[in-house]
This record gives C-alpha cells, sequence and structure tokens, in this order.
C-alpha cells in the first residue's frame, strides 16, 4: 500500500497519539522530536484522515512530507529480514561508552542489544524528546551535532533551554 509521513506541530503528543488510534488502517507516531513537534507515519490514507483531525483538533499544521514511505511503522515491516540480516553480519563490539538509541530512550553497552535495537527501530518510532530528557537526567549538559545543519541543536534547545549546544561539520 501507498504509504508516507506528515509533520503534525503544536499539539501535545498524547492527543496526536489518540487521534493516530482512533483513524482506521495504519498511521503512528513515528518522531517524537521535540514537545509539540511530531511526525506521523503509515498508510497515505490513513495520514490523510489523521491530518485532517488533527486540524479540527487545533494542530497548528499537520501536513504531508515528501518521502520515500512511511518509515518507523509497521509499514516497513517487510525490510525487517533484510536489515535483520545485514545487521548480523556487521561486527559490533560492546562501546566504551553507554549508546542512547532512539528506539526505547535507553542507554545501551551490550553490542547484541545494540544490533536487536537497531532492528526494531524500522517499525517502532523514534523517540529522540525522550531520548534527549534521559541523557540530561544521567548529567548530559552540553549537545554537540556533528554534521551540517543545525536541526538537532535546535531540538534540544526546545526539549530544554539549559544545556549547551554546538556544531561541527
Amino acid at each position: 500500500k501507498p504509504s508516507t509521513m506528515a509533520a503534525v506541530i503544536a499539539l501535545p503528543d498524547e492527543k496526536v497519539e489518540e487521534i493516530c488510534a482512533s483513524i482506521p488502517g495504519v498511521v503512528v507516531c513515528a518522531n517524537y522530536n521535540c514537545p509539540g513537534q511530531l511526525v506521523i507515519s503509515g498508510e497515505e490514507e490513513a495520514i490523510d484522515a489523521a491530518c485532517e483531525k488533527l486540524k479540527e483538533a487545533g494542530a497548528k499544521r499537520a501536513m504531508r512530507l515528501k518521502v520515500g514511505g512511511a518509515f518507523h511503522s509497521p509499514c516497513m515491516e517487510p525490510a525487517r529480514a533484510e536489515l535483520a540480516e545485514a545487521i548480523a553480519a556487521t561486527e559490533f563490539h560492546n562501546p566504551a561508552v553507554p549508546v542512547y538509541q532512539n528506539v526505547d530512550a535507553k542507554p545501551h553497552t551490550d553490542a547484541a542489544e545494540i544490533k536487536a535495537n537497531l532492528v526494531a527501530q524500522l517499525t517502532a518510532p523514534v523517540r529522540w524528546t525522550q531520548s534527549v530528557q534521559n541523557m540530561i537526567a544521567d548529567g548530559a549538559d552540553e549537545f554537540i551535532e556533528v554534521g551540517p545543519g543545525k536541526v538537532l541543536q535546535g531540538l534540544v534547545a526546545k526539549i530544554n533551554r539549559e544545556v549547551a549546544t554546538s556544531g561541527h561539520q
């Protein structure tokens, strides 16, 4: 089935989750970017229906994104076997420091867990908000974005304005 994603601005996470659950077909929260900014993912018809309901509920925006599929949703299940095979064939070592994985927003130090979580992330939401909150609760006070742009720095600042952010290319 054709699938896509949509950005939702200015509604509480719980309201977006509630509306998605009320729509027939596949539509789920896929990216928890920061408070008041979510991305939903699913079948095109379900996304369109959800966007209408989200706007009626007061979303400032609920609009489709130009993407090639419904990432981080059950629609990605057909790709699981191939991804799992590629990850299984890749050598991983236990990290020297905990790796916070967005699938559960928790720190991990076991290579086997990290591999399993990478496969799970294919169909599970990206819990960026919760990951950043957990890192801060565990003592992180500075976030450095590596690569072009400042998108993640902006999201971190919206999650907690008291932590430092910077970027390096």
